[in-house]
Parts: C-alpha cells; sequence; structure tokens
C-alpha cells in the first residue's frame, strides 16, 4: 500500500455527512501534513463544492485535496478509486442499496475500508461473505464507524479498561439535548432504516449461514426491560434499543471471546425522554414508519414527505448548522461485576462503575469524528489490529489500539464519572 497516491478517500463527499467528514478530514490533516487526501464522488463540480465548504468553515487551504469520479454502478470507476486509496471512507448509503461494490472493489484492490453502516443485512453478509477474502488479502473492512456503534462499542471497553476487577454486563442509557430548535435529521439517516425494515426476512438467513455457536452463560444474566421505565442514571424515561448498535458490540465480544479468550461482557442499551409521553409518542411513531417502511409505496411516501411522517425530525435538506451547534448526547453507563474470581464463580456481583461518553451533535459532527479517527487508526495502528485483515465491528477491530483517547483528543469524551465502589 505504501505506493499508493492518497492515504484516505471521502466516498460520498458530497452528501450531508460526507461535507462534515471533509470537514473534520480539513481540520485533522493540518495537524498531519503529510496526509495525502482525495474525495471521491459521481460528480467533480459538486465535490469542488464540498470541499470549498470544508475550506471555509474549518479555515484550511485545500488546494492539494485530490478528486476522483466514481459510482457504485461503475466497476471500472470503483477499480480506479481503491487502486489510488489505502483507506476509503465510505459515507455512500444506504450500505442494503450500495455498499457491497465498494466492498468489493477494497479487497480487490488491496484497500482498507470504514463504513457508517447500521443496517443488520449488510453487515452480516459483508462478514459472511467477506471476512476470510478481506484476511487473504490483508484489508481491514471495519463496520459502523459511526455515532451509534464506536461511543456504545468502544465505550464497553473502556468500562471494562476501568474497572478494577471483572466485568459482567454494562447498561448504556443515551439521551440528546436537542437545543431550543429540537432534534432535525437528514432524510439519508431514516433511509437506510427504511432499507433495513423493507429486508427484515434476509436477516435469519444470513445468520443460519454464518451459524454461529452461542457465547457462554454469564451469571448473573443481564436484566432488561422491555417496557418503559424512569432510570436514576439518566433521570430520563427509557425504552430499550435494539439492532445494530447491539449486534456490533456482541460482535466484539464474540470476537474477544474466540480469539482472546476474555470473558464476553453482556450489554443492554436504552434510549432516555424527558417525559413519559414523549416515550409514548416516540414509540407509536416508530410502529408507523415500520408498518410503512413493509410496502414500496410506503417508502416512497415517506421519502417524498418525511417531514410530515416525522414530525419535522427528518427532512431532506437535514438540520441547520445554527441547529447542530446547539444539539449534544450523552450515554452513561453503568458497569457491572465482580472484584475476585471467588465473586465471579458464585456469580454475586459486588462492584459497580459509571462511565460517560459525551460529545457535540451526534449524527453528523460526532459521526465525522468518530469515522476519521478510525480511518487513521486503521492507517496509523495497523500492527494493532486483529489478525492481518477481516471483517469487524468498532471493537473488535480497536481494542488494543488508542480509539478511544483519539477520540477524546477531539471532543468525544470517555469520562468515569463514578469510580468503581462495593455494592
Amino acid at each position: 500500500m505504501d505506493a499508493k497516491k492518497f492515504d484516505v478517500v471521502v466516498f460520498g463527499a458530497t452528501g450531508f455527512t460526507g461535507k462534515y467528514c471533509v470537514k473534520e478530514l480539513a481540520e485533522v490533516s493540518a495537524r498531519n501534513q503529510d496526509l495525502k487526501w482525495a474525495v471521491a464522488g459521481r460528480n467533480e463540480e459538486k465535490l469542488r463544492v464540498s470541499v470549498k465548504w470544508a475550506s471555509e468553515k474549518s479555515g484550511r487551504d485545500l488546494k492539494q485535496v485530490g478528486y476522483i469520479c466514481a459510482d457504485v454502478s461503475d466497476e471500472d470507476s470503483m477499480n480506479s478509486m481503491c487502486k489510488q486509496a489505502k483507506l476509503i471512507l465510505n459515507l455512500v448509503g444506504p450500505y442494503l442499496l450500495y455498499g457491497q461494490p465498494v466492498v468489493d472493489a477494497c479487497v480487490r484492490n488491496n484497500c482498507h475500508h470504514i463504513d457508517l453502516s447500521g443496517e443488520t443485512q449488510f453487515l452480516e453478509r459483508t462478514q459472511l461473505d467477506y471476512h476470510q477474502r478481506a484476511k487473504d488479502a490483508g484489508v481491514y473492512i471495519v463496520q459502523s464507524c459511526g455515532y451509534d456503534c464506536i461511543p456504545t462499542d468502544m465505550g464497553v471497553l473502556f468500562a471494562k479498561r476501568e474497572f478494577p476487577g471483572i466485568l459482567n454486563s454494562v447498561t448504556s442509557y443515551i439521551t440528546m439535548n436537542p437545543g431550543l430548535e429540537g432534534l432535525a435529521l437528514n432524510f439519508g439517516t431514516l433511509n437506510s432504516n427504511l432499507q433495513m425494515v423493507a429486508n427484515f426476512g434476509e436477516i435469519a438467513k444470513i445468520r443460519e449461514k454464518m451459524n454461529h455457536p452461542p457465547l457462554p452463560e454469564c451469571k448473573p444474566k443481564l436484566r432488561t426491560s422491555k417496557v418503559p421505565f424512569f432510570s436514576d442514571i439518566c433521570e430520563r424515561w427509557c425504552i430499550p434499543m435494539s439492532g445494530p448498535i447491539i449486534d456490533a458490540t456482541e460482535h466484539s465480544q464474540r470476537y474477544l471471546y474466540q480469539t482472546e479468550k476474555q470473558r464476553p461482557i453482556q450489554f443492554g442499551i436504552y434510549h432516555g425522554e424527558s417525559s413519559l409521553r414523549r416515550v409514548v409518542a416516540a414509540i407509536l411513531v416508530i410502529m408507523f414508519l415500520v408498518v410503512m417502511a413493509l410496502f414500496k409505496c410506503g417508502r416512497r411516501l415517506i421519502e417524498k414527505y418525511p417531514e410530515l411522517f416525522t414530525f419535522g425530525v427528518f427532512s431532506h435538506r437535514g438540520p441547520t448548522e445554527e441547529q447542530m451547534s446547539r444539539i449534544s448526547f450523552s450515554i452513561k453507563s453503568i458497569g457491572r461485576g465482580f472484584s475476585t474470581e471467588a465473586a465471579a464463580n458464585e456469580g454475586r456481583e459486588d462492584l459497580e462503575i459509571i462511565t460517560q461518553v459525551n460529545g457535540p451533535e451526534v449524527a453528523y459532527v460526532t459521526t465525522a469524528i468518530v469515522m476519521v479517527q478510525a480511518g487513521l487508526t486503521v492507517l496509523q495502528e495497523t500492527d494493532k489490529l486483529p489478525e492481518k485483515g477481516g471483517v469487524y465491528a468498532p471493537g473488535a477491530a480497536f481494542y488494543k489500539t488508542t480509539l478511544i483517547d483519539r477520540c477524546h483528543k477531539h471532543g468525544v469524551k470517555f469520562s468515569v464519572i463514578k469510580e468503581s465502589y462495593k455494592v
């Protein structure tokens, strides 16, 4: 890879999230003068608009940035892009529709790949079809490197690092501070979830082929709630979360158990709202969107009128910069475990710790920070990554690296808010 023209290529740089990754990379590259990078997409004129915007917002001179025209429907352009890059930051979604050609080109052309995918089918199909091929090629495919899975998956590893005994479980509570104007998101974020729901039936078929052996049962078993409840940890009304945010951590814990013989850590996560009324409203809206997403006509209606069907949360224009500047997030986690092997053998939890991950606007600003840092970690700490390539969740890929410290330095803070204490 040393002879390649670019260290990093941001593919999908004209999208809403893409332009924030370009801005973040502009700021980071100012402190990494030797970093050679480019932007890629279907339209060079639009790419130049994104780079100009990032230059103005970051105050950086970006004349050295390269431009690559690439389209997922054009195999030759995919090969050309990947031949020039050591690593692709892939922001072209939904990944269920557009992800596979990029992964395939990366593996064939010896190029590492970082994505933001939250679509279970794409994540697990990629693990099934490309893990061995990527290992054979010496290529790392690290999935779900965005706001949802890096703060949570790496947050579990942070709690383990700070825990003085044997960690058994982590329960996390994610809350948003939406500012005065409320939470706002771009439609692309919603569209990925619509595609996942529309193709839900594929998940069981893929998992049957993967045929993972069950993880050992750790005691005491983590208690989870399927109904709304009030949490004293985050001081919010909470509902359980599921999907890739859980799957990524399970993937990492499975890998660490199978290869490092580490005790798997049980994980649960909840979303917190300020009132029970808001929780009930969120549940009703999600249920309605899920039903709509099962039908092609329903997905088309949501795509045409996202603001109407999500009560203004999702739109094609996305949040304004002023809105984003006022939004922040926090993930408080309580880790429970044992002070001694004897306590572990008895299944008697006698230690707890409370940790926190917090940062700026979560979907685009935080995502850009953690994605760029994940990419740089792959390039700069390759010797600390597992095996010699393959497909991994963040925790499995980065458990020996400094990714947590890198993210902390750039504004996504990992901290202990209550030292371990006996219970």
